[in-house]
């Protein structure tokens, strides 16, 4: 009976300041709008994916070459994201980078099981993207010539240009918000009524003084 009468309670002071809590969540929405739409930059994503190991002649598959090449991915991977390529594709592209801003927006990594290393660039410029991804390709794959004294590296899929952004995501963005601000809301509709320390029940008295009440005088408005 007591939790009912708490919850009664708390749902009263949420509908006694239910104006405060509508208002910080429609600030909070198109707070989360406008920064979604107009202060974010989007970011496009373009992907290259390279095949470590020359194809098989005629359909002799030999497991130790397949092996030997998954055991050489994690070096390639590690070359692919060194300084020296990073630089190549600066050079190539002409880009008003250093190596390590480069490097933030390329992800280098292999295809779990597989001899296939991916490349993902992600970028403010769709075109960009897509040709620092296939410039990183090409790069490796010319370091791996002068490094490894050999040519067993094969694009499969060359990077694309992609119009869609992959971020800001509208939708995710302004749920957020949206769920911040009413959690906003109801934590200040409490703290503003922890903070209201007037007397507006026969219950608030007894709680102030510790002492059972007696009685209730009614106040009747009466003529003058």
């Amino acid at each position: 009976m007591e939790q009912e009468l708490e919850l009664r309670e708390l749902l009263a002071i949420i509908a006694k300041r239910w104006k405060l809590i509508l208002a910080c969540l429609l600030l909070s929405f198109v707070a989360g709008v406008v920064i979604t739409l107009f202060v974010l930059e989007p970011v496009y994503q373009s992907s290259t994916t390279l095949l470590v190991g020359k194809p098989a002649e005629g359909s002799q598959v030999v497991i130790q070459d397949i092996q030997l090449n998954r055991q050489l991915v994690s070096t390639y991977e590690q070359i692919a994201k060194s300084d020296l390529v990073a630089n190549e594709v600066i050079k190539e592209l002409n880009l008003q980078l250093t190596p390590a801003e480069l490097k933030k927006k390329i992800t280098v990594s292999q295809v779990a099981d597989t001899e296939i290393i991916s490349v993902t660039v992600k970028d403010t410029y769709p075109g960009r993207a897509a040709l620092i991804a296939n410039g990183v390709a090409s790069a490796f794959i010319a370091k791996i010539g002068t490094i490894m004294q050999v040519s067993n590296v094969s694009v499969i899929d060359p990077a694309t240009t992609s119009m869609v952004p992959i971020a800001p995501r509208p939708l995710l963005n302004t749920a957020i918000a949206s769920l911040l601000g009413l959690m906003a809301g109801v934590f200040l509709t409490f703290f503003l009524e922890y903070l209201d320390n007037t007397i507006k029940t026969p219950k608030d008295v007894e709680q102030i003084l510790e002492l059972p009440l007696l009685g209730v005088v009614p106040y009747y408005e009466g003529e003058r």
